[in-house]
């Protein structure tokens, strides 16, 4: 394992997950792919400037791949003991995400973009992530082609469905991300052009194809397709989702000092991590939703932005209230 990063990042000490008690136990499934939504943004304290001098950032000589259209086929699981394995024991868990990497994007305006500009922009953004997580995700045995970016102003018929739009999505039967061209409409009026807030929901819908190229997805998946109850179901998403969340506080760490963001981005994509949650959606403090708490939604990313290491987000072994 590589040195870690020093943490520069630490999150707030007074932040904490939100807690209820309870945990979902294992059930025996048919395992299967299916379509993994989800946003998951947070904040961390401090940043320094950004720049991008040469020598500066590790992986400076990498070039993303192009999308692959044709991709290999994702890894499978077949019993109950080999998805609890994998989700709690794999291989990328051991992986060290590098640091700081070069990241050279611009501000865009995500509500007056044209849709060739958003699919130009949003297919660098996804290039920056491979950056990110070739490494890690190579180096943990597995194979990481680099999945396109289709955006889109209409539903859209998918490997996984028609997708609506007001939406971004990774879908693991075609090992694509899907982004509408209206999303930002769907976060609160001052966010709508934040920079990195929709950027970060990239990065989560990444997150779920680092899930997928691992085993993690269908391992998941499966487990709450089959679950008997809905609190089950439910608690089975969430650990997948929020560790979406987690993931995507890795990449933010990563990319931070190249994209130059400063302490109101991180301020913006804090507010929207408390917008996304299950309660603040819904107006119900105890909801028992699918993607996580406010509060717990902003811990997980947070807790990947003040760390290097992809241990850190193994929510599945995770207390089931910090996945509440």
């Amino acid at each position: 394992m590589a040195p870690q990063q020093p943490n520069q990042f630490g999150y707030p000490s007074g932040l904490q997950p939100q807690r209820r008690g309870g945990a979902g136990k294992m059930i025996l499934a048919v395992l299967g792919v299916v379509v993994l939504l989800g946003i998951g943004i947070a904040v961390i304290n401090a940043l320094s400037g950004g720049g991008t001098t040469a020598g500066d950032y590790v992986n400076e000589n990498y070039t993303a791949p192009a999308p692959d259209l044709n991709p290999p086929a994702l890894p499978t699981v077949t019993t109950v003991a080999q998805a609890t394995d994998t989700v709690t024991n794999d291989a990328i868990y051991t992986q060290t995400v590098p640091g700081p990497t070069l990241c050279q994007v611009s501000a865009i305006d995500l509500t007056a973009a044209s849709p060739s500009e958003l699919q130009a922009y949003m297919t660098k953004i996804v290039g920056c992530l491979m950056t990110v997580w070739s490494g890690p995700v190579t180096q943990a045995g597995y194979e990481l082609p680099r999945p396109p970016v289709i955006v889109y102003s209409a539903p859209i018929t998918t490997g996984c469905g028609k997708l609506a739009t007001e939406n971004a999505v990774y879908c693991g039967a075609d090992q694509k991300v899907y982004y509408a061209t209206d999303l930002p409409s769907i976060l609160p009026t001052d966010l709508q052009k934040a920079r990195f807030v929709v950027e970060m929901i990239i990065a989560h819908e990444f997150g779920h194809a680092v899930q997928a190229r691992t085993g993690i997805l269908i391992s998941f998946s499966g487990l709450e397709s089959t679950a008997s109850t809905t609190a089950e179901k439910n608690l089975w998403s969430r650990r997948g989702e929020m560790q979406a969340d987690c993931l995507s506080g890795l990449f933010i760490r990563s990319v931070s000092k190249s994209a130059g963001l400063t302490q109101q981005d991180l301020d913006n994509i804090a507010a929207t991590a408390r917008a996304v949650g299950d309660d603040t959606l819904s107006g119900k403090a105890n909801i028992d939703g699918n993607h996580g708490l406010a509060a717990n939604r902003q811990y997980w990313i947070q807790l990947g932005m003040a760390s290097t290491t992809v241990s850190v987000c193994n929510t599945f072994v995770a207390p089931a209230e910090t996945v509440r």
